[in-house]
Protein backbone atom coordinates (compact mmCIF):
# COMPACT_ATOMS: atom_id res chain seq x y z
CA UNK A 1 0.00 0.00 0.00
CA UNK A 2 2.72 2.30 0.89
CA UNK A 3 4.63 1.67 -2.55
CA UNK A 4 1.37 2.08 -4.09
CA UNK A 5 0.45 5.31 -2.66
CA UNK A 6 4.00 6.87 -3.80
CA UNK A 7 3.48 5.55 -7.22
CA UNK A 8 0.20 7.44 -7.32
CA UNK A 9 1.73 10.87 -5.58
CA UNK A 10 4.91 10.93 -8.29
CA UNK A 11 3.15 9.96 -10.98
CA UNK A 12 0.36 12.58 -9.99
CA UNK A 13 3.03 15.07 -9.93
CA UNK A 14 4.98 14.00 -13.66
CA UNK A 15 1.43 14.30 -15.15
CA UNK A 16 0.76 17.62 -13.86
CA UNK A 17 3.96 19.19 -14.89
CA UNK A 18 3.28 17.43 -18.46
CA UNK A 19 0.01 19.31 -18.71
CA UNK A 20 1.83 22.40 -17.44
CA UNK A 21 4.22 21.78 -20.31
CA UNK A 22 1.71 20.91 -23.15
CA UNK A 23 -1.44 23.20 -22.13
CA UNK A 24 -0.19 26.06 -24.92
CA UNK A 25 1.35 24.42 -27.70
CA UNK A 26 0.38 22.89 -30.83
CA UNK A 27 0.35 19.37 -30.67
CA UNK A 28 -0.34 18.38 -33.90
CA UNK A 29 3.48 20.08 -34.90
CA UNK A 30 4.38 17.54 -32.27
CA UNK A 31 3.14 14.68 -34.20
CA UNK A 32 4.65 15.76 -37.80
CA UNK A 33 7.86 16.62 -35.70
CA UNK A 34 8.00 13.01 -34.85
CA UNK A 35 6.89 11.75 -38.21
CA UNK A 36 9.92 13.52 -39.73
CA UNK A 37 12.39 12.14 -37.46
CA UNK A 38 15.32 10.39 -38.65
CA UNK A 39 15.34 6.89 -36.60
CA UNK A 40 18.80 6.41 -37.36
CA UNK A 41 20.45 9.14 -35.03
CA UNK A 42 17.87 7.91 -32.40
CA UNK A 43 19.31 4.25 -32.16
CA UNK A 44 22.56 5.53 -31.96
CA UNK A 45 21.48 7.73 -29.07
CA UNK A 46 20.46 4.39 -27.74
CA UNK A 47 23.67 2.89 -28.02
CA UNK A 48 25.09 5.81 -26.50
CA UNK A 49 22.88 5.69 -23.54
CA UNK A 50 23.35 1.81 -22.87
CA UNK A 51 27.64 2.26 -23.19
CA UNK A 52 26.86 4.76 -20.90
CA UNK A 53 25.20 1.95 -18.35
CA UNK A 54 28.39 -0.23 -18.98
CA UNK A 55 30.84 2.51 -18.10
CA UNK A 56 28.59 3.13 -14.68
CA UNK A 57 29.01 -0.61 -14.03
CA UNK A 58 32.55 -0.48 -14.17
CA UNK A 59 32.87 2.58 -12.30
CA UNK A 60 30.95 0.74 -9.33
CA UNK A 61 32.99 -2.28 -9.47
CA UNK A 62 35.91 0.05 -9.10
CA UNK A 63 34.45 1.33 -5.60
CA UNK A 64 33.89 -1.78 -4.17
CA UNK A 65 37.33 -3.37 -4.53
CA UNK A 66 39.07 -0.45 -1.08
CA UNK A 67 35.82 -2.02 1.09
CA UNK A 68 37.33 -5.73 0.27
CA UNK A 69 34.68 -6.21 -2.25
CA UNK A 70 35.33 -7.59 -6.09
CA UNK A 71 31.87 -8.43 -8.63
CA UNK A 72 31.62 -9.39 -11.91
CA UNK A 73 31.91 -6.58 -13.91
CA UNK A 74 28.89 -8.05 -16.55
CA UNK A 75 26.94 -8.30 -13.17
CA UNK A 76 27.94 -5.31 -12.14
CA UNK A 77 26.36 -3.47 -15.45
CA UNK A 78 23.36 -5.61 -14.87
CA UNK A 79 22.37 -4.43 -11.71
CA UNK A 80 23.17 -1.04 -13.12
CA UNK A 81 20.04 -1.71 -15.99
CA UNK A 82 17.89 -3.14 -13.49
CA UNK A 83 18.21 0.08 -11.84
CA UNK A 84 17.62 1.98 -14.31
CA UNK A 85 14.01 -0.21 -15.12
CA UNK A 86 12.90 0.25 -11.33
CA UNK A 87 13.21 4.00 -11.64
CA UNK A 88 10.79 3.66 -14.65
CA UNK A 89 8.40 2.09 -11.92
CA UNK A 90 8.90 3.70 -8.93
CA UNK A 91 11.07 7.22 -8.64
CA UNK A 92 14.72 6.71 -6.83
CA UNK A 93 13.95 2.95 -6.05
CA UNK A 94 16.43 2.28 -8.73
CA UNK A 95 19.64 3.06 -6.23
CA UNK A 96 18.20 0.46 -3.58
CA UNK A 97 17.09 -1.90 -6.23
CA UNK A 98 20.56 -2.64 -7.89
CA UNK A 99 22.07 -3.27 -4.38
CA UNK A 100 19.91 -6.00 -4.29
CA UNK A 101 20.57 -7.46 -7.00
CA UNK A 102 24.05 -7.11 -6.56
CA UNK A 103 23.86 -8.36 -2.76
CA UNK A 104 21.87 -11.52 -3.92
CA UNK A 105 24.65 -12.29 -7.17
CA UNK A 106 27.79 -11.48 -4.90
CA UNK A 107 26.86 -11.41 -1.30
CA UNK A 108 28.39 -7.96 -0.74
CA UNK A 109 26.80 -6.41 2.27
CA UNK A 110 23.90 -3.97 1.36
CA UNK A 111 25.05 -0.97 3.75
CA UNK A 112 28.25 -0.73 2.05
CA UNK A 113 26.81 -1.32 -1.62
CA UNK A 114 24.35 1.96 -0.55
CA UNK A 115 27.52 3.71 0.41
CA UNK A 116 29.52 3.28 -3.28
CA UNK A 117 25.78 4.41 -4.07
CA UNK A 118 25.74 7.67 -2.53
CA UNK A 119 29.48 8.12 -3.73
CA UNK A 120 28.71 7.55 -6.97
CA UNK A 121 26.05 10.20 -6.56
CA UNK A 122 27.94 12.83 -5.37
CA UNK A 123 30.80 12.69 -8.06
CA UNK A 124 28.10 12.86 -10.16
CA UNK A 125 26.58 16.28 -8.39
CA UNK A 126 30.23 17.60 -8.33
CA UNK A 127 30.53 16.84 -12.31
CA UNK A 128 26.86 18.36 -12.57
CA UNK A 129 27.97 21.85 -10.74
CA UNK A 130 31.26 22.03 -13.28
CA UNK A 131 29.11 21.39 -16.37
CA UNK A 132 26.50 23.86 -15.01
CA UNK A 133 29.84 26.47 -14.72
CA UNK A 134 31.20 25.66 -18.74
CA UNK A 135 27.22 26.30 -19.38
CA UNK A 136 27.56 29.61 -17.26
CA UNK A 137 30.45 30.54 -19.88
CA UNK A 138 29.28 29.51 -22.98
CA UNK A 139 25.71 30.45 -22.49
CA UNK A 140 24.91 32.65 -20.23
CA UNK A 141 22.27 34.61 -21.39
CA UNK A 142 20.35 30.93 -21.96
CA UNK A 143 20.95 30.12 -18.76
CA UNK A 144 19.88 32.75 -16.68
CA UNK A 145 16.68 32.76 -18.63
CA UNK A 146 16.39 29.33 -17.88
CA UNK A 147 16.62 29.84 -14.53
CA UNK A 148 14.54 32.83 -14.62
CA UNK A 149 11.78 30.66 -15.72
CA UNK A 150 11.90 28.17 -12.66
CA UNK A 151 10.03 29.20 -9.54
CA UNK A 152 9.91 33.09 -11.46
CA UNK A 153 13.69 33.35 -10.77
CA UNK A 154 12.84 33.50 -6.76
CA UNK A 155 14.38 30.72 -5.65
CA UNK A 156 11.94 30.37 -2.74
CA UNK A 157 11.17 27.04 -2.77
CA UNK A 158 14.70 25.90 -3.34
CA UNK A 159 15.60 27.77 -0.11
CA UNK A 160 13.10 26.67 1.79
CA UNK A 161 13.55 23.26 1.05
CA UNK A 162 17.52 23.90 1.57
CA UNK A 163 16.90 25.07 5.02
CA UNK A 164 13.95 22.35 6.17
CA UNK A 165 16.58 19.69 4.95
CA UNK A 166 19.28 21.01 7.02
CA UNK A 167 17.64 21.16 9.89
CA UNK A 168 15.91 17.79 9.36
CA UNK A 169 19.54 16.38 9.46
CA UNK A 170 20.36 18.44 12.44
CA UNK A 171 17.36 16.82 14.22
CA UNK A 172 18.50 13.37 12.91
CA UNK A 173 22.02 13.10 13.47
CA UNK A 174 20.93 13.94 17.22
CA UNK A 175 18.32 11.88 17.47
CA UNK A 176 21.26 8.83 16.55
CA UNK A 177 24.08 10.16 19.15
CA UNK A 178 21.35 10.71 21.65
CA UNK A 179 19.64 7.56 21.47
CA UNK A 180 22.42 5.18 20.39
CA UNK A 181 21.93 2.40 22.82
CA UNK A 182 18.49 1.93 21.75
CA UNK A 183 18.52 -1.20 19.72
CA UNK A 184 16.37 -0.07 16.95
CA UNK A 185 18.42 3.12 16.68
CA UNK A 186 21.83 1.08 17.22
CA UNK A 187 20.98 -1.01 14.47
CA UNK A 188 20.68 2.05 11.99
CA UNK A 189 23.53 3.56 13.28
CA UNK A 190 25.39 -0.04 12.25
CA UNK A 191 23.75 0.34 9.01
CA UNK A 192 24.67 4.22 8.48
CA UNK A 193 28.13 3.54 9.28
CA UNK A 194 28.44 0.58 6.71
CA UNK A 195 27.43 3.76 4.24
CA UNK A 196 30.41 5.63 5.65
CA UNK A 197 32.92 2.92 4.52
CA UNK A 198 31.52 2.57 1.44
CA UNK A 199 31.80 6.66 0.81
CA UNK A 200 35.34 6.59 2.29
CA UNK A 201 36.38 3.81 -0.80
CA UNK A 202 36.76 6.79 -3.14
CA UNK A 203 40.07 7.51 -1.14
CA UNK A 204 41.58 4.04 -0.91
CA UNK A 205 41.30 3.88 -5.14
CA UNK A 206 44.42 2.48 -6.57
CA UNK A 207 43.20 3.83 -10.60
CA UNK A 208 42.16 6.84 -9.68
CA UNK A 209 42.92 8.63 -13.26
CA UNK A 210 40.78 5.54 -14.57
CA UNK A 211 37.83 6.46 -12.31
CA UNK A 212 38.14 10.36 -13.02
CA UNK A 213 38.02 9.14 -16.85
CA UNK A 214 35.12 6.68 -16.92
CA UNK A 215 33.11 9.33 -14.67
CA UNK A 216 33.54 12.00 -17.39
CA UNK A 217 33.38 9.34 -20.13
CA UNK A 218 29.80 8.67 -18.51
CA UNK A 219 28.83 12.77 -19.21
CA UNK A 220 30.20 12.18 -22.37
CA UNK A 221 28.25 9.59 -23.62
CA UNK A 222 24.93 11.59 -22.04
CA UNK A 223 26.09 14.40 -24.15
CA UNK A 224 26.60 12.74 -27.38
CA UNK A 225 23.30 10.65 -26.70
CA UNK A 226 21.27 14.49 -26.85
CA UNK A 227 23.42 15.77 -29.89
CA UNK A 228 22.24 12.57 -31.87
CA UNK A 229 19.20 13.27 -30.80
CA UNK A 230 19.34 16.76 -32.05
CA UNK A 231 20.61 15.52 -35.61
CA UNK A 232 17.39 12.87 -35.55
CA UNK A 233 14.95 16.45 -35.73
CA UNK A 234 15.15 18.18 -38.59
CA UNK A 235 14.48 21.68 -36.75
CA UNK A 236 17.02 21.12 -34.38
CA UNK A 237 19.89 19.47 -36.84
CA UNK A 238 21.89 22.52 -36.86
CA UNK A 239 22.08 22.89 -33.19
CA UNK A 240 25.78 23.33 -31.76
CA UNK A 241 27.44 21.12 -29.23
CA UNK A 242 27.09 24.09 -26.52
CA UNK A 243 23.23 24.23 -27.22
CA UNK A 244 23.25 20.38 -26.76
CA UNK A 245 25.43 21.00 -23.45
CA UNK A 246 22.87 23.99 -22.35
CA UNK A 247 20.35 21.30 -22.93
CA UNK A 248 21.71 18.42 -21.06
CA UNK A 249 21.97 20.96 -17.81
CA UNK A 250 17.97 21.65 -18.26
CA UNK A 251 17.53 17.93 -18.50
CA UNK A 252 19.32 16.79 -15.61
CA UNK A 253 17.81 19.34 -13.58
CA UNK A 254 14.24 17.80 -14.87
CA UNK A 255 15.47 14.24 -13.90
CA UNK A 256 15.75 15.25 -10.37
CA UNK A 257 12.30 15.85 -9.70
CA UNK A 258 11.02 12.05 -8.40
CA UNK A 259 8.44 10.92 -11.03
CA UNK A 260 8.41 8.12 -12.67
CA UNK A 261 11.95 8.07 -15.49
CA UNK A 262 11.29 11.54 -15.31
CA UNK A 263 7.82 11.93 -16.93
CA UNK A 264 6.71 15.46 -17.27
CA UNK A 265 9.40 16.96 -15.57
CA UNK A 266 11.70 16.35 -18.15
CA UNK A 267 9.43 17.18 -20.74
CA UNK A 268 8.62 20.69 -18.75
CA UNK A 269 12.84 21.46 -18.45
CA UNK A 270 13.15 20.25 -21.93
CA UNK A 271 10.39 22.61 -22.83
CA UNK A 272 11.37 26.01 -21.81
CA UNK A 273 15.36 24.90 -22.07
CA UNK A 274 14.32 25.34 -25.76
CA UNK A 275 12.47 28.43 -24.95
CA UNK A 276 15.43 29.75 -23.34
CA UNK A 277 17.36 29.11 -26.63
CA UNK A 278 15.10 30.75 -29.07
CA UNK A 279 13.29 27.53 -29.84
CA UNK A 280 9.31 26.83 -29.45
CA UNK A 281 7.91 24.82 -26.82
CA UNK A 282 6.85 22.38 -29.39
CA UNK A 283 10.32 21.81 -30.68
CA UNK A 284 11.24 21.17 -27.11
CA UNK A 285 8.42 18.64 -26.28
CA UNK A 286 9.25 16.73 -29.72
CA UNK A 287 12.75 16.19 -28.57
CA UNK A 288 11.65 15.93 -24.86
CA UNK A 289 8.71 13.04 -26.35
CA UNK A 290 11.44 11.03 -28.71
CA UNK A 291 14.18 11.26 -25.88
CA UNK A 292 11.75 10.15 -23.40
CA UNK A 293 10.53 7.10 -25.48
CA UNK A 294 13.63 5.99 -26.70
CA UNK A 295 15.49 5.63 -23.18
CA UNK A 296 12.62 4.29 -21.29
CA UNK A 297 12.22 1.47 -24.06
CA UNK A 298 16.29 0.96 -23.94
CA UNK A 299 16.39 0.98 -20.15
CA UNK A 300 12.96 -1.02 -19.52
CA UNK A 301 14.57 -3.87 -22.40
CA UNK A 302 17.95 -3.90 -20.93
CA UNK A 303 16.91 -3.90 -17.19
CA UNK A 304 14.87 -6.87 -17.30
CA UNK A 305 17.33 -8.67 -19.30
CA UNK A 306 19.83 -7.94 -16.92
CA UNK A 307 17.68 -9.14 -14.40
CA UNK A 308 16.78 -12.38 -15.96
CA UNK A 309 20.30 -12.93 -16.20
CA UNK A 310 21.78 -12.21 -12.79
CA UNK A 311 18.86 -14.25 -11.50
CA UNK A 312 19.31 -17.19 -13.57
CA UNK A 313 22.63 -17.53 -13.78
CA UNK A 314 24.90 -15.40 -11.71
CA UNK A 315 23.50 -15.67 -7.97
CA UNK A 316 25.66 -17.71 -6.09
CA UNK A 317 25.07 -19.57 -3.30
CA UNK A 318 26.05 -18.03 0.65
CA UNK A 319 29.08 -18.21 2.25
CA UNK A 320 29.33 -20.64 4.94
CA UNK A 321 30.31 -19.44 8.54
CA UNK A 322 31.70 -21.49 11.43
CA UNK A 323 31.05 -21.33 14.49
Amino acid sequence: MKNAIKYIIFFGIGIGLLYLATKDVDTQQIKDSIRDANWFWIAVSMVLSYLAMILRGIRWNMLLEPIGHRADTWTNIHSVAFGYLMNNLIPRSGEVARCGLLNRAEHIPINKLVGTVILERVVDVVILILVISLTGVLQAEALSTLFSKIDGGKGQTLLILAIVGIVGLIVFIYVLKRFRANKFIGKIVDFLEGIGNGLRSIFKLRQRVAFILLSLGIWACWLLMSQCMMYALPVTAGMSISDTLFFMVAGSLGMLIPTQGGLGAYHFMSKIGFEALGYSGAVGLTFAWISWVGKTILEIAVGAVGFFVVTRSKIKPAPTTTA
